[in-house]
């Protein structure tokens, strides 16, 4: 991590475009200032870049390849035209950066910003991805880019609070709510999220339904795993179970419960499908 996140760490020296072609064919370009405001037409593949200033640098029909990034410096820099294949950012400071017609998965840039303080930053890196996609029709990735915008929005929001001494009740549930969205649903934009959590929740049903069988009916019945997968399933589906209806204040109670519980699953999954679907 860089000492000063807007500073390169010293001893660097300063290069130009045919000094940066010298390090590529070493793989490796560290501790350089990259001074002309024009970087162009130039491919890269498996370089590693550490410590490596472009700020304020145009970046025009590049191409990365396997190459690595760490504690790099893009602060006011356009990326135009530029893409990327299996990169990676770590600790890299995309202030105020420009992104136009730029191609990479969402994924890549994960690492760029790891410290809370800059979430910032990370924020408005997804908002020039998101806005990239857009225009590229790279729909297949606004939807990653989504779920890291939104996470890094959480976090910026609390930054935002603390900074303007907001209490904690004024904050505090908006956040955990927001934490909670993206953990189990992933912001509605992460259908893996969704999923494992209509798995988990239904699973839990089904042995709460099976655990408390004997309150639900008057009358003794012979509990089976089977029989409670089809009263979860029924209820939660079908608003109302069939063949086998409580008749106790508590089942009746259970099945109010498995009803909330299914209409918001299913309102959760047709969500995630269709923004999957439509992305």
């Amino acid at each position: 991590m860089l000492k000063d996140f807007f500073k390169l760490d010293e001893p660097y020296q300063e290069i130009d475009k045919s000094a940066l072609a010298e390090c590529i064919s070493a793989c490796a370009v560290h501790d350089a200032l990259y001074r002309p405001d024009v970087l162009d037409e130039m491919t890269f593949e498996e370089v590693s870049f550490q410590n490596v200033s472009f700020s304020k640098t145009l970046l025009d029909k590049l191409t990365f390849k396997r190459c690595s990034f760490t504690d790099c410096l893009f602060i006011n820099a356009t990326f135009k035209d530029v893409r990327f294949h299996g990169c990676e950012f770590k600790d890299c400071n995309f202030f105020q950066a420009k992104l136009e017609s730029v191609y990479g998965k969402p994924k890549q840039f994960r690492k760029a910003i790891t410290e809370k303080r800059f979430a910032n930053i990370a924020v408005h890196l997804y908002q020039q991805l998101l806005g990239n996609y857009y225009q590229d029709s790279q729909r297949e990735y606004k939807n990653e880019a989504e779920y890291y915008g939104g996470h890094w929005k959480r976090i910026n929001d609390r930054q935002q609070a603390k900074a303007e001494n907001l209490g904690r009740i004024q904050y505090l549930p908006r956040y955990v709510g927001s934490w909670l969205y993206g953990y189990l649903l992933g912001y509605g934009f992460r259908f893996r999220n969704t999923l494992a959590t209509t798995a988990v929740i239904f699973s839990l049903m089904v042995l709460l339904n099976h655990l408390c069988a004997n309150y639900l009916f008057s009358c003794p019945t012979k509990v089976t795993i089977v029989k409670s997968l089809y009263f979860t399933i029924t209820t939660m589906a079908t608003l109302g179970s069939s063949g086998y209806s409580p008749d106790t204040d508590t089942g009746y109670l259970f099945v109010i419960m498995n009803v909330v519980i299914g209409v918001g699953i299913v309102t959760a999954m047709s969500t995630a499908i269709v923004k999957k679907v439509i992305r």
